[in-house]
């Protein structure tokens, strides 16, 4: 498993990440009922080519649009025990942004599997990764957290209380 490597001239240092909430691609994210937002992450991954490959399958490409006309090149499956998945860090519905420097806009299907067939025993992919994120959710653990700690000492100064009141 190695970390780092070669990067785009604006990528990302191999060993920076960057968060953005509420944001898709760089666009406001639209939020819905649910207080809902998106957070993006960038990463390089290193992976070397095993006996049957990088261990994972694509989905994408300009000839190929299931998702209003995004055509990104996308993880559709990592393989068991395949490096992908030996690695651990690519997951399915990642964004590929390149491939050892090489950006992948704008390309065809094809023309991604070639890039990647052509990339050599060890290979830099730039990621996007993108995770769902409930607002409600992330503020709600500290807050019962902190509201079960405070219950829990009240009802213990109560106990002692009611124990020694008398003495008092």
């Amino acid at each position: 498993h190695e970390r780092g490597g070669r990067g785009l001239s604006q990528a990302p240092a191999p060993w920076s990440r960057r968060l953005r909430t509420g944001t898709v691609g760089g666009r406001p994210a639209r939020v819905g009922m649910s207080c809902a937002a998106v957070a993006t992450l960038t990463e390089e991954i290193r992976l070397k080519r095993g006996v049957s490959g990088l261990g994972f399958n694509i989905i994408g490409g300009t000839d190929y649009q299931p998702n209003c006309k995004d055509s990104a090149i996308y993880v559709s499956k990592i393989k068991v025990d395949g490096p992908a998945a030996l690695d651990g860090r690519l997951k399915e519905q990642d964004q590929i942004l390149a491939i050892n420097g090489q950006k992948l806009d704008n390309v065809t299907h094809q023309e991604a599997v070639e890039i990647f067939r052509n990339s050599g025993n060890v290979v830099t992919l730039l990621v996007l990764k993108k995770k769902r994120i409930e607002n409600n959710q992330n503020n709600k653990a500290p807050v019962s957290q902190l509201v079960m700690a405070i219950l829990g000492i009240t009802v213990l100064a109560m106990c002692v209380y009611v124990k020694y009141r008398r003495r008092l």
